[in-house]
């Protein structure tokens, strides 16, 4: 519309609202107009609409025979198809654009006056009813006079200064900077709203800033027509809110510096929030979708109807696109992490591993075990960033110095031994499903003189892995056993080195000590799933659950990115809840006896009777 308006012939331009236009469709004629427009969905818009709707009102029922259905996934498509035939019969008079119920056009004052005088004529006749209240005419300041003439008694208000239009500003540089300043005091109000949830309920304020908060100015970024430098001095204001206001609401820290303000606005995968920061974004957005909307915007200039591979081409730009921003992103990171300290550079490079953020993404449902609380929300954030820690004890009831390396090491309380169990089980109950004879910690064959090449291998008779199962590698009668180490990428032992060389001496480690005698003993196949405490995954184990979520996929018919994506999630909030327990959690002494005397005993002793 600003293209077409900055024409030299264009003195103005309309902006029609129709009154409750996807209750009043014409659903007959929208009907037959989609077995000729598009055959491909007239059969399943037919089956849907073709009976009267039935609507509950107070125990009793409504039919309701025009329009489509609020809430129906096809209702956007049924209604574009519909008004077609209409924005058809407009054609020739002026420039024209349509979306949905909102309707535009170009041309001179003349031109636009018959334009409305014959949508206004025809427009009921599909259900399209045009609500001079709703609609609006930017003129030309040299056209204003002409355009009040023409359009008087209609009910259209004339305005010279700017409009808004699909949740943009349309207009001079002074309406879209109050427009711009307008929006932005709105967004401080919510932030402020969404601040105060986030000091009860950090989680769910976290997912509603990156899940949608955000999209709102990321979508004007993306539409609105101004100086580049003007747009960023009007996010200003957002962007201290949000550093100032919304971060130590969220994270239970102080406002972050440019550094880690820098960190925290790389996506998850990188290491980062995505609490993304709104002036350094903005150029981006808006050469994003100016590349991204060309093929369109010339057929829409042009009044060119026929689409073409305007398709094709826009999916194209999209992917070029977007892998250029995800390169510059990477790009970012890199930089970002090479002027980090040592530490925070290993914890970043644990974040960026695969899995290792997923927690973050999911969305916080708590029926399906994905919600954090306040606390272990912001326990997480500390173990991701290296942040110091509230309320910790001094020293751990093992007698050593309290810390986080000691905290998820310390034998005390039996935390390394249920995260373990945790891992052990979940992989368990997922290879129920596609394997045969799944068993938890079977026994191994005693050996009778057999002798193995490494001096670490197990040789004793009592000698145990984790899962044992039937069918997962080769044919059904072929066994394999898997075995579960979660180790601490904090611990002094494994930071030397990079990380995939610590999964490789920890899968090594597992190698020696049972791979020769699974082979040749037990005739199976050995896999050591090597993990670490933040979810990230050894070579090993992720071949073994790329496997197991191709298989499951296939059991439960559905596509393997999802379900891969679904194991990872439930790996890494059973790793994430561990690790926050052997911080948080008392290490109280395991399978000390409660009483001294045999319960059978002082029942008989006491002559308890039994119910």
């Amino acid at each position: 519309m600003t293209q077409m308006f900055a024409d030299p012939d264009s003195e103005a331009m309309i902006l029609v609202d129709a009154s409750n236009a996807f209750n009043c469709l014409n659903r007959q004629v929208a009907l037959r107009n989609c077995k000729t427009i598009c055959p491909s969905l007239s059969t399943i818009l037919t089956n849907t609409y073709r009976q009267p709707s039935q609507l509950f009102v107070d125990g009793q029922c409504i039919l309701s025979k025009e329009g489509t259905t609020q809430g129906d996934p096809l209702a956007m498509a049924m209604y574009a198809i519909g008004t077609q035939p209409l924005a058809r019969r407009l054609n020739g008079i002026a420039k024209q654009v349509w979306y949905a119920d909102d309707s535009g056009a170009t041309s001179c004052v003349e031109r636009l006056r018959r334009w409305w005088d014959v949508l206004v004529e025809i427009g009921p006749q599909y259900g399209y009813f045009p609500n001079g209240l709703k609609t609006h005419v930017l003129a030309k300041p040299q056209h204003a006079e002409d355009a009040k003439r023409r359009f008087e008694g209609t009910g259209v208000s004339i305005s010279v200064e700017g409009e808004r239009y699909l949740g943009g500003p349309l207009g001079t540089s002074l309406f879209i900077c109050q427009f711009v300043e307008k929006r932005v005091d709105q967004w401080i109000m919510e932030l402020e709203k969404l601040s105060q949830i986030a000091e009860t309920q950090p989680h769910a304020a976290y997912t509603a800033f990156t899940h949608g908060f955000n999209s709102k100015w990321t979508y004007l970024l993306r539409v609105v027509d101004w100086e580049e430098n003007e747009l960023k001095h009007a996010l200003e204001s957002l962007e201290r809110a949000i550093c100032s206001r919304f971060i130590p609401a969220l994270t239970g820290q102080p406002s972050p510096g440019e550094q880690i303000r820098n960190l925290l606005a790389l996506p998850a995968r990188l290491g980062g929030l995505g609490l993304t920061n709104p002036i350094s974004s903005a150029s981006e957005q808006r050469a994003s979708s100016r590349a991204v909307c060309a093929p369109l915007v010339h057929r829409v200039v042009h009044q060119n109807s026929r689409m073409g591979n305007c398709t094709s081409v826009e999916q194209h730009i999209k992917k070029r696109t977007r892998l250029s921003n995800r390169s510059k992103r990477n790009e970012e990171a890199k930089t970002l992490q090479s002027t980090l300290p040592a530490d925070v550079q290993r914890l970043m490079a644990l974040s960026q591993e695969k899995g290792a953020s997923t927690w973050l993404t999911a969305l916080p449902i708590e029926e399906h075990g994905f919600a954090l609380p306040k606390a272990a929300f912001r326990d997480s954030l500390c173990l991701r960033y290296g942040w110091p820690l509230h309320n910790t004890q001094s020293h751990c009831s093992c007698g050593h110095q309290f810390s986080i390396e000691h905290a998820l090491t310390c034998k005390t309380g039996g935390f390394p031994a249920m995260r373990h169990n945790e891992i052990r089980d979940i992989t368990a109950s997922l290879l129920t499903e596609v394997s045969y004879g799944v068993a938890i910690e079977p026994w191994l064959q005693p050996l009778t003189g057999e002798s193995f090449s490494h001096r670490s291998a197990i040789v004793g008779d009592g000698a145990r892995l984790d899962v044992a199962m039937y069918g997962f590698w080769g044919g059904r009668f072929e066994k394999a056993f898997i075995d579960v180490r979660v180790f601490n990428p904090s611990a002094q032992s494994n930071r030397c080195g990079s990380l995939s060389a610590v999964y490789r001496k920890h899968e090594q480690e597992k190698k020696r000590q049972y791979d020769q005698r699974i082979r040749e003993v037990e005739h199976a196949t050995f896999t050591p799933l090597v993990m670490s405490t933040t979810g990230g995954m050894g070579r090993a184990a992720t071949t073994f659950f790329r496997r197991l979520a191709s298989m499951v996929a296939e059991k439960r018919d559905v596509s393997y990115s999802q379900t891969i994506n679904w194991i990872r999630c439930k790996l890494s909030f059973a790793l994430l809840r561990a690790s926050i327990m052997a911080i948080r959690g008392a290490r109280s002494s395991r399978h000390r006896a409660a009483l001294d005397v045999p319960i059978d005993l002082q029942l008989a002793d006491g002559r308890i009777p039994l119910n």
